[in-house]
């Protein structure tokens, strides 16, 4: 099941090596990595999923202008132990992303887009496409790095019910 889960990590490497390579000559890409926690504030599959475990995610984006890009990447919404056993989901997104300067080096993000999700818990496995959004700010330290803090809810689609998880992140932007 681990080897199953690194598929997709190897794949945004794979895909972010890329983009640095074409990013060489094409202003406005960029590529990032966070780490945070993730909240289940719902039951899935019928387990509780009370507590917070190492989240992640890994994506790569084109700005169009300065007030809008495109962003995909790849997410682990890390695992929560209890006493049935372990739940934890993992997934792919694309992201409308809305960005709203306030000065040049502070900017707010809003984000809506579609992830498919997949969900494993004790009692079984389960996935499929729902909406994604979140909210954040972004601090550049220099034209090409910024540091960026984020929210972000991920509808689960699973198990027939629509469970919702919470990400909150903050990571490195590298600009090309």
């Amino acid at each position: 099941m681990y080897a199953r889960k690194l598929k997709p990590v190897w794949t945004a490497v794979l895909v972010a090596g890329s983009l640095v390579g074409i990013g060489a000559h094409a202003e406005g890409l960029y590529a990032g990595g966070s780490v945070g926690s993730q909240n289940y504030p719902n039951t899935l599959n019928g387990n509780a999923t009370s507590g917070s475990a190492l989240s992640g995610k890994l994506y790569g984006g084109y700005q169009l202008n300065p007030n809008f890009a495109v962003e995909a990447g790849l997410t682990e919404l890390g695992a929560v132990n209890n006493s049935a056993g372990q739940t934890d989901s993992y997934g792919s997104f694309v992201d409308a992303v809305g960005m709203l300067p306030l000065n040049p080096q502070w900017k707010l993000l809003g984000r809506l887009g579609l992830a498919h999700m997949s969900v494993n818990t004790p009692s079984g496995d389960d996935g499929g496409n729902g909406l994604k959004l979140g909210l954040g700010a972004e601090y550049a330290l220099t034209k090409t790095v910024a540091i960026r803090g984020e929210w972000e809810r991920y509808q689960l689609n699973a198990f027939g019910d629509k469970p919702n998880a919470d990400q909150f992140t903050l990571g490195l932007k590298l600009g090309f």
